[in-house]
């Protein structure tokens, strides 16, 4: 029986929370596992990592459309931006990892932003698991996933897409260890006015001559 290209959901049910900042208001979905006193200190990290970066973001966006040439210039009143995030935990205690993915959604000034973003992290140490340490040979391995997402989305008319194939050839990011390989999301709203796939799996058997470490993947561990 092959194995699945995915892993559960660590509990399906959630709570939310609303933070206030001067100019920006964030709405947040955690799972349960949040309140636990194993996974509540990243659930505030990401929190906090998220709420800064958009009230940081938005005061220079309505900074930069201030006249400064108006005598109110130190008077700004754009109105609240708000912020609505759902976190998403993959806990894998087994090989000791987690995954979390964050959707986002932002509004402010007539704009809309969505997105998600994926991070994975050692469960031993809390320190991010980057893809430099998937591989003996991280350009090798960058170089394949990169023509892979460029062979899935070559057909779809893309603009962004030399900039996400040069994303992944330089520094691969937003990708999620399965046990069998890795699956990139490809998060846009380019791809998703498309209609595109926005994932794209490539196989550890199409990353073997990037030497693939034993560690982070199952499949490797459980075929010996």
């Amino acid at each position: 029986m092959p194995i699945v290209s995915t892993y559960a959901l660590e509990n399906t049910e959630t709570y939310t929370q609303t933070i206030s900042r001067s100019y920006t208001t964030t709405t947040v979905t955690y799972p349960q596992l949040c309140k636990s006193d194993k996974f509540a200190k990243s659930c505030q990290v990401f929190t906090n990592y998220y709420v800064s970066r958009f009230e940081h973001n938005y005061i220079s966006y309505i900074t930069n459309l201030q006249d400064f040439d108006s005598d109110d210039v130190l008077y700004i009143d754009k109105g609240l931006a708000t912020q609505s995030i759902t976190f998403e935990y993959r806990v894998i205690k087994k090989y000791n990892f987690a995954t979390v993915i964050a959707h986002v959604a932002q509004e402010f000034e007539n704009e809309h932003a969505n997105f998600s973003e994926i991070f994975n992290f050692d469960l031993t140490t809390s320190k991010n698991i980057h893809f430099a340490d998937l591989f003996e040979n991280k350009e090798l391995a960058a170089m394949i996933c990169k023509n892979k997402v460029e062979d899935a989305l070559s057909n779809a008319n893309f603009t962004r897409l030399p900039l996400i194939l040069a994303q992944i050839e330089v520094n691969p990011k937003n990708f999620l260890i399965l046990p069998d390989g890795i699956e990139f999301l490809l998060s846009s709203g380019e791809i998703r006015k498309k209609n595109i796939k926005d994932r794209v799996f490539v196989s550890l058997d199409e990353l073997q001559e990037a030497k693939p470490i034993k560690q982070w993947f199952p499949a490797l561990q459980e075929s010996n």
